[in-house]
C-alpha cells in the first residue's frame, strides 16, 4: 500500500477509490469532476488538496475554497474537513462562511493553509469585491485572497443557478489577468453539464478542461461497484398519491418496520400536508414509525436537531422522512423505500441516489408520483412563488416524537 493510500485511510478509515487516487496524484489544475452520488466526491476533493499541500506545496494553492449552494451542506462539509484535517493535516485551519456564521480569523493569517467552506452567496460576493455581511472597507482584502493562491471547489453545481456561470467567468478572468500563486477551479456534480460553463471567455476552453470520473478500475473496485450497481426497482405510484392524504396512506402501507422510507416532494406546503397526514395516522394508531419533516425554512437549531436525528440508529419501527429538495445533495442518507414527485432529470438522479445508497439492501424500491400541471405551469417552477407566500408561516415541529 502506497503513502497516498495510507494517508487517505488514516483520514477516512478506507482506501481511496482509483479516481480519488488519480485526483490526488496529479498536480492541481482546473477540471470537471463527474462522479455518481455516494462515490465520495467531498473526500476526493478535500483530501486531494491536503495531499498535494504535503507533497508539492510550492505548486499547490494555499487556500481551498469549498463553495456550496445550500447552508445544510456547509455544516456537514465543514465538520468532515475538520475531522480529516485533525487526522492528517493539523496545520490546516477550517473556517465557515455562511449567513449568521462567518469566521473572520482566516484573513489575519493569509500565509497559512486554510479551508473556507461556505455558501455561494457569501463566497462569490467576496470574490467579486462586494462581500456580504462585512464592511466595504475590507472588501479588497477578501477579493485579493479569494482570487489568488486558491483552489475553488464548486460542489453540487446543478443547484448553483447563476452562481455557476459566475464561477466560470471568474476562473476565466484569473487566467486572462494573471494571479499571485497557483489558482484553479474544480466543478463537481453527479449530473454535470459542461454547457453551464460556456461563458463568454471560459466557454472557448471548457471543452478542453480535463474531466475526471469513474474508470474501468473504479467499476472493478468491489466497494464502489456495489454502490453503482445497487438494486432499485422503479415503478409509478398510484394516482391517489397526488393528494397528501393518498400519499400518506400509500407510505403507511408500504413502509417496512426497521427500515427508512424517504418521501421527497417539490413544495414546502405539500411536504407539511403529507407530514400532518402521517402524523394523524400515527395518532390514530395506524402507523408506528417515527416521522420527520425536513425543509429549507427551519432555523439553524432545528436543522441541527434533524440532522442529529437522521444520524441516530433506526428503531424497531423504522423511520419515515418527508422532505423537499433539501435532501437532494450532500446528505449521506439512504432508504429502502423512496417516493418522489416528478422533477427535472438532474434532481431525480440526486433523489434516486438516496435509495439503497451503499448497495447494502437486497431489495429496495422507488416510486414516482405523476402530478398534473397546475394552470399550465409545472409546480416545480412555482416553488419560489409558493415559498414567498408562505414565508410568514410558523414552521411545524420536525418530529412526531419530540
Amino acid at each position: 500500500m502506497g503513502e497516498l493510500d495510507l494517508f487517505f485511510e488514516k483520514a477516512t478509515g478506507f482506501r481511496p477509490y482509483p479516481y480519488q487516487r488519480t485526483l490526488a496524484a496529479e498536480p492541481i489544475q482546473s477540471r470537471l469532476i463527474h462522479v455518481p452520488t455516494g462515490a465520495g466526491k467531498t473526500a476526493a476533493a478535500i483530501l486531494a488538496w491536503m495531499w498535494r499541500r504535503q507533497v508539492d506545496p510550492d505548486n499547490t494553492p494555499r487556500r481551498l475554497v469549498y463553495c456550496l449552494p445550500m447552508r445544510v451542506l456547509v455544516e456537514q462539509t465543514r465538520d468532515k474537513a475538520k475531522e480529516w484535517a485533525g487526522k492528517v493535516a493539523p496545520d490546516v485551519s477550517v473556517y465557515t462562511l455562511m449567513g449568521g456564521a462567518v469566521d473572520e480569523g482566516w484573513e489575519l493569517y493569509p500565509e497559512k493553509p486554510a479551508i473556507l467552506v461556505g455558501t455561494q452567496d457569501m463566497l462569490l460576493s467576496r470574490a467579486l469585491n462586494r462581500g456580504y455581511a462585512m464592511s466595504r472597507y475590507r472588501w479588497p482584502v477578501h477579493f485579493g485572497l479569494l482570487n489568488n493562491d486558491c483552489l475553488w471547489v464548486c460542489d453540487e453545481v446543478q443547484l448553483m443557478g447563476s452562481g455557476l456561470a459566475t464561477t466560470a467567468q471568474l476562473e476565466a478572468f484569473r487566467g486572462d489577468f494573471g494571479s499571485f500563486g497557483p489558482v484553479a477551479t474544480w466543478w463537481m456534480s453527479a449530473t454535470l453539464d459542461p454547457a453551464g460553463l460556456r461563458t463568454v471567455d471560459l466557454g472557448r476552453h471548457v471543452d478542453r478542461l480535463p474531466e475526471l470520473g469513474p474508470t474501468e478500475a473504479d467499476l472493478a473496485d468491489e466497494r464502489l461497484s456495489k454502490r453503482l450497481h445497487a438494486v432499485k426497482n422503479l415503478e409509478r405510484a398510484p394516482d391517489t398519491c397526488r393528494s397528501p392524504s393518498g400519499l400518506a396512506e400509500f407510505v403507511s402501507r408500504n413502509h417496512r418496520a426497521g427500515a427508512q422510507t424517504l418521501v421527497i416532494v417539490n413544495r414546502v406546503g405539500r411536504a407539511c400536508e403529507v407530514f400532518d397526514a402521517l402524523g394523524a395516522r400515527s395518532q390514530a394508531g395506524d402507523l408506528a414509525a417515527d416521522v420527520l419533516l425536513l425543509h429549507s425554512r427551519f432555523r439553524p437549531p432545528e436543522r441541527r436537531a434533524w440532522v442529529d436525528r437522521l444520524q441516530s440508529p433506526l428503531g424497531n419501527n423504522g423511520r419515515i422522512v418527508v422532505a423537499t429538495q433539501v435532501v437532494e445533495a450532500g446528505l449521506d442518507l439512504s432508504s429502502a423505500l423512496l417516493i418522489t414527485d416528478l422533477a427535472p432529470y438532474p434532481s431525480l438522479v440526486q433523489r434516486f441516489g438516496r435509495c439503497n445508497r451503499g448497495g447494502e439492501l437486497q431489495r429496495a424500491a422507488i416510486y414516482w408520483v405523476d402530478r398534473p400541471l397546475d394552470r399550465g405551469r409545472d409546480e416545480w417552477n412555482e416553488e419560489s412563488e409558493q415559498d414567498e407566500r408562505q414565508r410568514t408561516e410558523v414552521a411545524r415541529p420536525y418530529s412526531t416524537n419530540p
